[in-house]
């Protein structure tokens, strides 16, 4: 017994040494874990692992202007206005535009509010959870659903991508008299070469998409400049909803679904 209490009070004694000697906690008021053996937890700073990296990242983040912030941001915006400039959604659009003029307007600016409202309920999804929308379904679904979700996201993706590319391939022999099988070539080794500037930083491709954003705008408004669209016939066209001409309900159902995508 006598031994037991002589163990305890050497090792109270080592501790209050620890504790009263010792340089770290910079002799503020906080508490701090000393281990049972005598000697002080390791540092934050002076761990080997840089576990607290991403933390001291965020720190920094958030001292930037509010302007930088706001910068950080904007390129991953225009990523995803990638969704609606691709060539399947401008086809769908110019062959609406070209079959019923401005008739069908208001399809797009339906399919639009459509896609923001389900577009804000993904990012908060994403934020609140930390999780993608595959690793979600994963950890939700049971394993047949998830296979059958694999198949069908396959499927879309294909459907998706094979007017993108014949798309492109178009649009090149129209503009540069390119056969549309080179263009097709050109179109997939476009998509490796952006792919590929990802080893060099996403904020490069994320500039490289923003320039080809801004050309595309500028494009289309000198189009609209030339053009000069009446104004009035453009307002009834996107406040009053009408399916009058031939085929205007299966080109209605194209705006709407080349407008809400899976990958929007």
């Amino acid at each position: 017994m006598r031994n037991l209490q002589q163990q305890q009070q050497e090792q109270e004694q080592k501790v209050s040494d620890v504790v009263t000697t010792s340089s770290w906690g910079g002799g503020s008021n906080c508490i701090a874990a000393i281990n049972l053996d005598g000697t002080p937890p390791p540092h934050i700073t002076d761990s080997p692992d840089k576990q607290f990296d991403h933390h001291d990242e965020n720190l920094k983040h958030d001292e930037k202007p509010g302007w930088r912030k706001f910068l950080s941001y904007v390129g991953p915006g225009f990523l995803v206005s990638l969704a609606y400039l691709d060539p399947g959604n401008l086809e769908t659009d110019l062959q609406a535009g070209a079959n019923h003029r401005f008739e069908l307007l208001w399809v797009v600016l339906i399919g639009l509010i459509f896609a923001l409202i389900i577009q804000s309920l993904a990012a908060n999804l994403g934020v609140s959870t930390g999780k993608h929308l595959s690793e979600l379904c994963k950890a939700e679904y049971p394993k047949y659903v998830k296979y059958c979700l694999w198949l069908l996201a396959e499927l879309a993706v294909i459907a998706a991508d094979i007017p993108e590319v014949i798309g492109t391939a178009f649009g090149l022999n129209i503009l540069f008299h390119i056969p549309v099988w080179a263009g097709v070539l050109i179109t997939g080794l476009s998509t490796l070469v952006l792919l590929g500037l990802q080893r060099y930083g996403i904020r490069k491709l994320e500039l490289l998409i923003t320039v080809l954003v801004f050309v595309m705008a500028a494009c289309f408004f000198g189009e609209m400049g030339y053009v000069k669209p009446p104004a009035a016939d453009v307002l009834k066209g996107m406040f009053i909803p009408k399916l009058s001409g031939q085929g205007a309900t299966g080109d209605a159902i194209a705006l709407l679904g080349a407008l809400v995508m899976p990958y929007d």
